[in-house]
């Protein structure tokens, strides 16, 4: 007996849950029909999305005198004479000697030749 009866229950509970669907259904159907009917469309779906955006970025200042910016860099050059040194070199330049010397790679100061091509660095 118990087992008829929890049949017929469940056999109604799937009956109104079937109806309940058909009335929603029928909703929607009616709902569209009348929009179709009146020429209104339904609003369109709107999503809202981030736009992503990008890191600041570093602008350096220019360089050069004045807010001119040079065109063209410019490197100053100097061949070794006999009987110069690069003490001699580093103030005719107004650089100091260490600062030449590291420029150019040189690691012993007593160490330059005649016709070594040295690059004066620019003291900006």
């Amino acid at each position: 007996m118990r087992k008829y009866l929890i049949f017929i229950l469940l056999l109604s509970l799937i009956t109104v849950a079937c109806s309940q669907l058909q009335n929603n259904n029928a909703n929607n159907d009616e709902s569209t029909e009348t929009a179709q009917e009146t020429g209104e469309q339904e609003a369109p779906r709107v999503e809202v999305t981030a736009t992503p955006t990008l890191p600041p970025t570093y602008t350096p200042e220019p360089m050069g005198r004045g807010g001119h910016i040079s065109p063209v860099s410019t490197r100053t050059i100097h061949i070794v004479q006999a009987g110069e040194t690069l003490s001699q070199i580093a103030a005719r330049y107004g650089v100091g000697t260490k600062f030449l010397a590291d420029s150019n790679r040189i690691y012993n100061y007593h160490l330059i030749y005649v016709g070594q091509v040295l690059y004066i660095p620019s003291c900006e």
